[in-house]
């Protein structure tokens, strides 16, 4: 037996035998004071030879289920018990989900394993216990090549989960494993063999089994499937995951293709809430991106979308998070803090949430967990989906540190970037101006006069969604003076 285990299971064999002393001490007040003998039939002398026998069997009981339980990882190991104890108990085990391998090795089978995957990050995002890497961070594992090495190193991770899947008509057959990341050790492993029908109840299984495994038997009511299970109709699901994966790509022939396997999903089951939120987020990328017209029209298809997911399931954490941003764009701000704070309940950890909620709050007065939540969504997936740099992440930091008055910090953020926006430059020239910092000769400066002297400064100063009158009109008055 290694060391740490004996040690580990002396601190249990103290503890049991400091709480049996204590036991029969009370015990033997208790038992002749109450006159307990005329409930349990057995007078004080009786009940102390009862347990002074089975005291000492539950030491071996207990050890020996210490040992086991520890051996099959299902007790912490130290390492983690170190950084908890280290961070005050507000540590969290940070894993990520690589993609699983395709046994199929079919580009129709690979859209299914990989919507399978994401599912199950999704799942593990809304355990507010642990911390889960993003979906784009956890695919770019495959697709950048990573070493598990850099892996671990570039995103301070603890454990991976990785797995495989092979589809064979209506069968799916799925291996899942948690390895711990600095040792290498498999925590859990296991083989499922099911019709699939059953991915719901295999998904459950794997995130229940998994987050035991880490955290231990808690009461998890985010692992309450009925609250989220899109659809009972596979051809809908399947359609979903389709839809979901044009969606990803980020081109308008992909968005268009999207949009039509969205609507297939629909009409395989009207009720399908997911389906209707993420047809929203296709129309919503149409419109961000210019595949189709910006129309009244288009807005209110994609907030009727919206809307449709959440009276399906008001516990969808997409359609809040949408609507959070639609209300944010209206300038809406007491709309778009419940409904940021809803997602964030839902889904502590998916970046899209903390990353818009970080947005609601800077601008409602909680500038210090805005921030906090902009950083934790740069940290768990510093490049977003269709996105090339950390621009986006920086841009949103940037806004909060100038509404906190910390020039030293917008310095530190313009550096990072890698492309400056209008709102990011006239927010930095602004801040190091308050504060008698000179700006004038810095490359970014003048570049963005040459690059934003044609703008409608109104109409772009009122796209910063501030919730502050005079400040929108001082960075108005501001930008006439730069770039006039």
């Amino acid at each position: 037996m290694q060391k740490v285990e004996i040690k580990e299971l002396w601190k249990v064999c103290t503890g049991y035998l400091v709480g049996s002393f204590a036991l029969i001490q009370f015990a033997n007040i208790a038992v002749p004071y109450y006159e307990i003998e005329q409930y349990i039939g057995i007078n004080s002398d009786e009940l102390m030879r009862v347990l002074f026998i089975s005291l000492p069997i539950g030491l071996i009981f207990v050890l020996t289920l210490t040992y086991v339980l520890k051996s099959k990882g299902i007790i912490s190991n130290k390492n983690v018990l170190e950084k908890i104890s280290n961070n005050e108990g507000s540590y969290k085990q940070k894993i990520a989900v690589i993609p699983f391998a395709n046994l199929n090795k079919d580009e129709q089978g690979a859209f299914l394993v990989d919507g399978i995957v994401e599912d199950l990050i999704t799942e593990f995002s809304m355990i507010k216990e642990i911390e889960i890497l993003s979906r784009q961070s956890c695919f770019d594992f495959r697709d950048k090549s990573y070493s598990m090495e850099q892996f671990k190193t570039d995103f301070n991770l603890d454990y991976v989960v990785s797995g495989s899947i092979r589809i064979i008509d209506d069968r799916i057959r799925i291996s899942a494993e948690l390895s711990e990341i600095n040792e290498g050790n498999v925590i859990w492993a296991n083989k499922y063999d099911r019709v699939k029908e059953d991915i719901f109840d295999i998904q459950d299984e794997i995130v229940r089994k998994i987050t035991i495994s880490l955290i231990g038997e808690i009461e998890l009511s985010s692992l309450e499937r009925a609250k989220r299970k899109p659809t009972e109709n596979m051809n809908s699901y399947e359609c979903l995951l389709k839809g979901k994966e044009l969606h990803h790509r980020f081109t308008k022939e992909a968005n268009e293709e999207s949009l039509k396997v969205l609507d297939l999903s629909i009409e395989a089951d009207k009720n399908n809430s997911q389906a209707y939120a993420w047809k929203a987020c296709a129309l919503g990328q149409a419109y961000g991106r210019g595949y189709k017209e910006n129309t009244d029209e288009l807005i209110t298809e994609i907030i009727s979308n919206i809307n449709k997911a959440v009276e399906l399931n008001n516990n969808d954490f997409e359609a809040h998070r949408m609507l959070a941003e639609v209300h944010l764009s209206l300038h809406d701000f007491e709309k778009a803090l419940n409904h940021g704070s809803k997602a964030f309940q839902l889904n502590p950890n998916d970046p899209r949430v903390t990353s818009v909620y970080g947005e609601i709050l800077i601008r409602t007065n909680d500038i210090e967990k805005g921030i906090n939540l902009l950083e934790k969504a740069y940290e768990l997936d510093p490049i977003p989906q269709g996105q090339t740099t950390s621009d986006r992440r920086l841009y949103a930091l940037l806004t909060g540190y100038y509404l906190s008055n910390d020039s030293l910090k917008c310095k530190e953020l313009i550096d990072k970037v890698t492309e400056i926006d209008f709102k990011s430059w006239l927010l930095a020239a602004d801040i190091f101006e308050s504060n008698n910092e000179s700006y004038q000769t810095e490359s970014w400066f003048k570049k963005g006069i040459n690059q934003f002297k044609d703008l409608d400064f109104d109409l772009e100063v009122d796209r910063f969604h501030l919730n502050n009158d005079e400040l929108k009109n001082n960075l108005i008055k501001k930008a006439e003076i730069h770039l006039n």
